[in-house]
């Protein structure tokens, strides 16, 4: 809308899928709401207004934040909403008894203290750049306007004394309420239109490798199919086909515009192209170039013909020199001279066909170009050895207990040595699996040991601990295995993440259940926490156990204020 005004009226009646996508915590590529922080936010106080979007939008901040646990408690009836006086509960009612808002201590001024509009904002101003004697001043009349409305002298002290802090965290509500009404449409789209919007958001991403590989994992985690550059199917930018998400070719690494723009304007104007040759023939090799060819062969674009990658990129200097004679005697009339000569013909061409590369190689000249692999996973020789043997998946780090040993296993991407103090040599190995990626920290001792096995490419286990004290997640390593060293493990725990939301029928009936599906599993419930960096562990009775069949952890997970469950 041209005002950018916006109401509870603009929300269809029926957009139950926003508001459960965003109470889920799925909310990566949704503005303002992407951070990993905010998506744990939104699993605790499952937003189903525009109102609680504006508000976890202004108190998501330094300082306010601090009132997030109330907010969250008394949104899900946890805790009784508390008003400092019963004049300020229309004012406060849209933030559950949190004055979160510059417009609500404003509108507290005008009520209690009896003040203008515009004194209550001068207020609002000295309170939030801390002018103590402008401060003290305007206390006197506030109360003394208190009083004359009928308040008492402790109770209107009482309430400017609350308003202090809030002034100086207090946030904008138009401002938030701008950023939210962008938020809720990017959220509506991601839930009833997920393809496009996944395939927009890439398209924005498509020269930020970091985001395209966050996003083209989140793509696949929400079920949609992506296809590789396809060059009869793909456009400049991602584009969507029967509910599938085709790979742009702007996307792919080495093809600038020139040579995209060039590509889809000559198979609009002549047909889809039904060779490697055909498209040598019709593209304007000025604009196409042999970096370009050999990207687009190494992507994948030339697969849906007959010849292999492997096959093309051997040929390619013999019939880039072939298509390259043919054109020059096509723009200089030769063959309308000369048709009844067989001299002027060029000879055949002659394609040595070549067993196509191995799958490792095909794979990593995928992520180079694409960022993601599309023929495989180079773990896929090794996925039963990994489903077996792992304790630990690479997406799941964060839900990691403190002090136990897991095994995990990947392909390793990078790897920094560095020498110690004393001399000796350690290393930082990034490895990925099918879920996620993981730093390694691999101390001297192992590294002196071990080091043969462990080059960029090699598919290797590990066992040890996870460390969070540096930030993000690190694996510090205590043994380094061979895959065919691995051993299958026991997965004895089922792991049930709670929404803070729970109340004690919610846990009677979550216990009924695990007691009728008895089995050899330990339990575990993670209680989420606010206040707390990290959930709250526990352990369930050793008496109480439960099967970890696939059909009983979906059965979990359909059960009320249940946010995840997961097995080691």
């Amino acid at each position: 809308r041209e005002n950018q005004e916006f109401s509870s009226e603009d929300i269809p009646e029926d957009d139950n899928a926003t508001f459960k996508l965003l109470g889920q915590g799925k909310s990566v590529c949704v503005f303002q709401f992407e951070s990993s922080g905010m998506q744990g936010i939104l699993k605790q106080v499952k937003p189903d207004s525009i109102e609680d979007l504006i508000a976890l939008n202004a108190l998501y901040r330094p300082g306010p934040m601090q009132y997030i646990p109330q907010f969250v408690e008394s949104k899900n009836g946890c805790k009784a909403i508390i008003y400092p006086d019963p004049s300020l509960i229309d004012v406060l009612r849209p933030t559950y008894g949190v004055i979160v808002y510059q417009e609500q201590v404003m509108e507290v001024a005008r009520i209690v203290g009896g003040f203008s509009l515009g004194k209550a904002d001068i207020l609002r101003r000295a309170m939030g750049k801390k002018k103590v004697k402008e401060m003290d001043r305007m206390k006197i009349e506030f109360i003394e306007g208190a009083v004359k409305k009928g308040y008492s002298q402790t109770k209107a002290s009482d309430i400017f004394e609350m308003l202090v802090p809030f002034a100086g965290y207090g946030f904008n509500k138009s401002h938030a309420a701008a950023y939210s009404v962008i938020a809720y449409k990017t959220a509506y789209l991601k839930a009833n239109y997920p393809a496009e919007f996944m395939a927009a958001n890439l398209t924005n991403e498509i020269n930020n490798p970091d985001k395209m590989t966050l996003y083209i994992s989140e793509t696949k985690s929400m079920g949609l199919n992506i296809l590789p550059p396809n060059i009869n199917l793909s456009y400049k930018n991602f584009a969507v086909a029967d509910g599938d998400i085709i790979y742009g070719l702007a996307g792919v690494k080495n093809v600038g515009a020139t040579a995209v723009e060039e590509i889809i304007k000559t198979r609009e104007a002549n047909g889809k192209y039904t060779s490697f040759i055909d498209f040598l023939e019709k593209v304007d090799l000025k604009s196409v170039n042999r970096k370009v060819f050999e990207s687009l062969i190494n992507s994948g674009a030339f697969d849906s013909f007959d010849e292999n990658r492997a096959t093309l990129l051997h040929n390619l200097e013999r019939i880039l020199d072939f298509v390259t004679k043919q054109k020059e005697q096509t723009m200089f009339g030769q063959t309308s001279l000369f048709d009844n000569n067989d001299e002027s013909a060029l000879p055949a061409i002659n394609i040595e066909t070549m067993e196509e590369f191995p799958v490792l190689e095909m794979l990593n000249n995928e992520k180079e170009l694409l960022c993601y692999y599309f023929s495989g996973h180079p773990m896929d020789e090794y996925r039963q050895v990994w489903q077996k043997s792992v304790t630990l998946n690479l997406n799941r780090t964060d839900n990691a207990m403190p002090d136990r040993k897991y095994t995990i296993m990947g392909t390793i991407t990078s790897a920094r040595v560095i020498n110690t103090k004393r001399g000796k040599q350690m290393a930082f190995l990034q490895i990925e699996d099918f879920e996620g990626s993981i730093e390694l920290i691999i101390f001297p001792k192992i590294w002196e040991e071990k080091s043969i096995y462990l080059s960029v490419d090699a598919i290797v286990g590990f066992s040890g601990k996870i460390d969070t004290s540096r930030g993000d997640p690190k694996f510090l390593v205590d043994e380094v295995l061979r895959p065919e060293e691995m051993k299958e493990s026991e997965r004895s725990e089922v792991h049930i993440k709670m929404g803070n939301s729970y109340n004690e029928d919610d846990l009677i009936s979550l216990r009924s259940f695990i007691i009728d599906n008895q089995g050899n599993s330990s339990v575990y419930l993670h209680i989420s926490s606010l206040d707390a960096k990290r959930d709250t562990v526990i352990k369930v009775s050793g008496q109480i156990t439960m099967g970890a069949s696939e059909n009983i952890i979906k059965e979990i997970e359909t059960y009320p204020n249940i946010e995840e469950v997961w097995v080691s």
